[in-house]
Order: structure tokens, then sequence, then C-alpha cells
């Protein structure tokens, strides 16, 4: 019987490896051994090179690419002994064709390129100065608002844009936001922007906002952390125009609450994709009559798909029991609820009837009057099962309530939950929309963690003698 000759196998080389696996393979390393990485061979420098400028946190490297530059106090120009040659121009596209991402901030940075230097740049790279920037990151004077034009490409998808206004330079923001909705139009899926105006002057700048997110049919996720809406026609545009909206987070300004039930009720309209809302209702005026009912946000209970949930009130809410079954029967999906409220907060008792309704949360951030009573573990019928990170918020926990409330919280929450105590929360409303701040807010209390560490032997050794 003839015997069969394997076929000869061949040897792995890094040589063979896909230019998308090499990406994600420098995306992993720090940019001094990606730098190392330039001299091992061609292609390792070519990918690294690709990664070195994926993410640009200035215009300033690029810029200098053409010869050097002076600051002139108010930007950065070329020396006026430079020359521009051909071969400059093709250096400075072949780097600007591989930055994906923008950071340009002349507000606290003073990193800004002369309007005269960008103009040159436009005229010499008729495709566009970053032709396949997919997100960019302005901090902006409202005086400059013509430059960032420069740097939209047909590939945006993600803007944010801070805009400082020094001079109440309204009419150039307003001008900004018209021509972002002719060049962006259907384009981007990430938008946040926010501005320096007092609340005044945003109503100005709101129909020239409500225009470009009238034109944003493909936007994904919208923050205002910095613009403060007084008119719900704003979330009325956004949901209107926006089919796969899934993330809203915002400020509404001395609104009442029939017109904040306007605002839920424009937000129920993308109940089938929205999975994060993140709202702020303040007021700098007379107080918001309170405290509210749950009853005055009813349309909030159709969003049946959310998944994060936060409400910053300037006022108390009054939440009963069947208040919070109400919720649970709503939100079965909820896994992250933070609520901020003015007043004594939420009854203590009431942990245990989120634990029963909401199982499935981990992460719950919340004001709670400790001064109620704290249940027992004989009073708690039912815990979290997935909790693994809560904040009290504004807690005052006196000396005599640490055992109870160590024994309350291993109870509810379990013996490994995360248990942050904030006396004295900083009412930043930037931190309160933002994705991860809040959950750094405030510091373990270690007596709390010590006692909780004592219950839970404590609660092994009487189970070991039964």
């Amino acid at each position: 019987m003839a015997s069969r000759k394997l076929a000869p196998q061949k040897r792995a080389s890094i040589q063979t490896i896909p230019p998308e696996v090499m990406s994600i393979i420098f995306g992993m390393i720090d940019k001094r051994t990606c730098v190392a990485t330039c001299l091992v061979c061609r292609r390792w420098s070519g990918a690294a090179i690709d990664e070195l400028w994926r993410s640009l946190p200035s215009l300033l490297p690029l810029f200098k690419l053409l010869g050097p530059l002076i600051d002139t106090d108010t930007d950065y120009d070329l020396h006026p002994d430079c020359v521009v040659t051909v071969q400059s121009w093709d250096i400075f596209r072949s780097y600007a064709r591989r930055v994906r991402s923008l950071t340009y901030n002349e507000v606290f940075k003073n990193d800004g390129i002369s309007a005269g230097l960008i103009i040159r740049a436009i005229a010499a790279n008729p495709e566009g100065i970053l032709p396949n920037l997919r997100e960019v990151f302005w901090e902006l004077y409202a005086s400059t608002l013509d430059h960032p034009l420069a740097f939209c490409p047909p590939s945006l998808e993600r803007m944010s844009i801070y805009i400082e206004d020094e001079l109440s330079l309204v009419e150039s923001v307003e001008r900004f936001l018209h021509a972002l909705s002719t060049s962006l139009a259907n384009r981007l899926k990430f938008f946040e922007f926010g501005t320096g105006s007092p609340p005044s002057r945003n109503a100005a700048i709101a129909t020239a906002l409500n225009t470009f997110l009238r034109g944003q049919g493909g936007l994904v996720e919208l923050k205002l952390p910095f613009y403060e809406i007084q008119d719900p026609g704003t979330v009325y545009e956004v949901c209107q125009a926006s089919l796969q909206l899934r993330a809203f987070c915002a400020e509404v300004h001395n609104i009442t609450k029939d017109r904040f039930r306007e605002v839920l009720g424009a937000l129920a309209m993308r109940s089938a994709s929205l999975r994060c809302v993140r709202l702020i209702w303040s007021t700098s005026e007379s107080p918001i009559e309170g405290p509210i009912r749950l009853t005055d946000m009813e349309p909030v209970f159709q969003l049946s798909d959310i998944e994060d949930f936060r409400l910053w009130l300037g006022c108390g809410l009054e939440l009963e029991v069947r208040d919070i079954q109400q919720m649970g029967q709503a939100w079965k999906g909820l896994t992250s609820l933070i609520l901020l409220l003015e007043g004594p907060g939420i009854p203590l008792p009431r942990l245990v009837t989120f634990a029963q309704w909401l199982p499935l949360l981990q992460q719950l951030a919340a004001h709670f009057d400790c001064s109620e009573h704290i249940p027992s573990a004989d009073e708690v019928p039912s815990r979290f099962r997935s909790l693994h990170r809560l904040i009290l918020l504004d807690a005052e926990i006196e000396d005599w309530q640490m055992p109870l409330m160590a024994e309350l919280l291993v109870v509810v929450c379990g013996p490994k939950v995360e248990v942050r105590v904030t006396r004295d929360y900083s009412r930043d409303p930037h931190t309160f929309l933002h994705d991860l701040e809040l959950w750094k807010a405030g510091s373990e209390d270690q007596e709390l963690r010590d006692r909780m560490g004592a219950f839970c032997r404590v609660h092994r050794a009487m189970k070991r003698m039964e």
C-alpha cells in the first residue's frame, strides 16, 4: 500500500498578517512602543505610522510638516521666510489622509491655526484637508467659527463642539449651524453641542439648532451638555428626524411641568430605538412647583426598551412603592438608574422595593433619605441579582446607623457590591450627563465596608452552624 505524502505546511509569518489585523494589534500598544516599532521593518513602519497619526490632539503636528510655525499670540502661522514646495504639500497630504480623529482646542490650549494658513491648505487640497476624518472635537471662540467648516469631509460621523461666547457673537453661531446644515446633511451619527452663552441667548440659537437637527436623519446619539433647552421643539425636531436615535442627553431649563411632559412625550416618539435618556430639569428663576409625582412624567414609561435612565430634578420627587412597581413593569431591561433630587430624598426603605421590581439593575445612584427607618434582614423579601455599584448621593449616615445600614446593604445588594457615599455631591451638569464620570463620584466608606465584611463573616458562620 503506497504511503500518503503529507503536504508541506506553510510556516506562519508576521508578513502574512492581514492589514486590518495589524491595525488592531498596533491600536492596543502605547505610543512609545508604537514609535519603536516604526524601526523594525517597512511593513511595521507603515502600520505604526498609521496608528500614530490616527488621532491628532492638535493641528500643529500636521501643519509643522509644511515648515516652522511661529506663535502670533492669537494663533500659529508659517514663518515669513518659509517657502512651501510641492513636495511639502505631498507629504502633508500623505499624513493628513491617515487622520481619523481630531481635537482642536483654541480656548484652553491656544493651538489654533491662522485663517490664512487654513485657506492655503484648502486651496492646495481640493478633496479636503482631512479627507478621511471620522470624528472631531472642537473648543472654539465664536469669532473663529468659519474655520471648522474646512474640516467637515463627507466621511465625518461624530462631532463634538463647544463654542466659547466671548463677544456675544450669537450671529456667528447661527451662521455656523446653518452652514453645517448644508455640509453635513444626514451624515452625522453622534453630535454633541454646547455654548458658553447664558440661557437668555440660547433662545436666539435654538432656531438654527433645530434646523440643523431636522436634517440629521441618521443621528444615533445627541448630547447637549452645555446648552440649556428652553423649547420642547428642539427635542421634537431630533426625535421626528432621527428614526434610529439611541441616546438623548440634555438639560431643559425654565419650563413648566406641562412643558417638561411635552419633552418626555417627544422622546416617547422614539420608544422603539431609545436605550439611553439623561435629563436635567433646572430653573434659574422661580423654583419648580414641587414635589412632583411620576404621574407628571407618565410619557417616560413608554420607553419600554430603556437601559440607562438618569434624571436630575430641581425639586423633590414623591416616589411611592406603586411608582417603583410601575417602573419595573415598564423598564424590564433597565440596567443603570440615577435619580438626583432636591429636598430630603427617597425614603431608604424604597431601596428594598427597587430590588424587588428592578432586579437586573447593575448600577444605581440615588439621593436616599437615610434618616428613615432602616429595614432589618427579616423585612427584605428580595435582593438585586446583578447590582455591582451603588452610590448614595448626598448621604448622611449617623454612627449608630452603621451596623443596620451594613446589614441592609449586604442582604439587599450582596457582599461584593461597591458602595460609594457622597456627602456633598458636586452638582455639575457635564459630569451628570457623562458616560462614566458620575460613577466615580464620592468614595467608599471604609467603616461601612468593614461592617459589611464583618456581617458577611458572621452570617457565613451561622450558616455553617446550622
